[in-house]
């Protein structure tokens, strides 16, 4: 892979042990499938014996009793204990390759793995870059709850929030990466936690403020897209609180802004002119409702004024 030697374990298979069936126990150890259609599916079921690969076997006999259905559910249970071994992988260390030196610490990682699941890795492992044939590789400006986000994904294809997990910084490795399905998920994490904080009373403008513009420049669309609705949304509220960030906001965000601000201009303009007329309206009927009461006073007499008649 990398043009320099490496220690490599060769096993020796019995002769009896042919190598198209015995393939297809590898393919599906790496991506739990069974091609279905292969005419050697005893051999397999044989070999998946002698290796103890259950569940593989149980497949193979849902397939010749033509109860192939079943095999979904043992496919899910397959890739929840891949993914779970994989990731004990990853925590343990074992059989790590590689090194990622961080701002905080250090985490051990697997080539191959990293290879099969992300082209920028694949191009610094595999190409002529030094990274390729070095065991400690330095990831700069970067925390150790960040890179083991990414490597969980690349092993899992899951993203599992780690204590101290910035949303915004594994959203620019990610990018960085060129990985977008990450960055979907990273962003999907992040407005969870902003509605989780404002549903507890927490006043999350600040944060949404400073996600804005990272958020646009590290191509994060849609939290840029929800960063804009709420801030559009309680427009009042943000600019009388951070009016100095407000105005400090690009020309292409102030545009928007005053495009899609709630409440518009022409609705304050509206409600302006409605209130004044109303204020209007109700002085003058104070006016009426003093004359009124003035003129019911002049035609008011007290019955001792009243003639006498004898």
């Amino acid at each position: 892979m990398t043009g320099r030697p490496r220690l490599m374990t060769v096993v020796e298979m019995d002769a009896l042990i042919q190598e198209e069936p015995f393939k297809a126990v590898l393919q599906y150890l790496y991506t739990g499938n069974l091609d279905e259609g292969r005419g050697d599916l005893m051999q397999v079921a044989t070999i998946a014996e002698l290796l103890e690969v259950f569940d593989l076997r149980m497949m193979v006999a849902n397939v010749l009793n033509r109860e192939s259905f079943m095999n979904q559910e043992i496919t899910k249970a397959f890739h929840v204990r891949r993914a779970n071994r994989i990731k004990e992988c990853l925590n343990k260390g074992t059989f790590a390759d590689v090194v990622f030196r961080l701002d905080d610490g250090f985490l051990p990682a697997h080539k191959p793995l990293l290879i099969s699941s992300c082209d920028w890795m694949a191009a610094m492992f595999r190409g002529s870059f030094r990274e390729s044939y070095i065991e400690e590789v330095s990831i700069p400006n970067t925390s150790t709850a960040c890179m083991r986000g990414v490597l969980e994904f690349l092993y899992c294809g899951l993203l599992t929030p780690c204590p101290g997990l910035e949303p915004m910084e594994l959203i620019v490795l990610a990018n960085r990466l060129c990985l977008p399905r990450l960055v979907a998920l990273t962003e999907q994490h992040a407005v969870d936690e902003l509605l989780q904080l404002a549903v507890k009373g927490v006043d999350i403008d600040g944060q949404v403020l400073a996600y804005l513009e990272l958020a646009q420049f590290h191509n994060s669309k849609q939290l840029s897209a929800w960063c804009l609705h709420h801030i559009c949304t309680n427009y009042n509220s943000i600019c009388r609180k951070f009016p100095k960030d407000m105005k400090a906001m690009s020309p292409e965000n102030q545009k928007h802004f005053e495009k899609h601000r709630w409440p518009p201009v022409w609705f304050l303009k509206e409600e302006d002119r409605y209130l004044r007329s109303q204020k209007e309206r109700e002085r003058e009927e104070e006016i009426l409702r003093k004359q009124h009461t003035k003129r019911g006073w002049c035609f008011w007499r007290h019955p001792s004024s009243s003639p006498h008649i004898s």
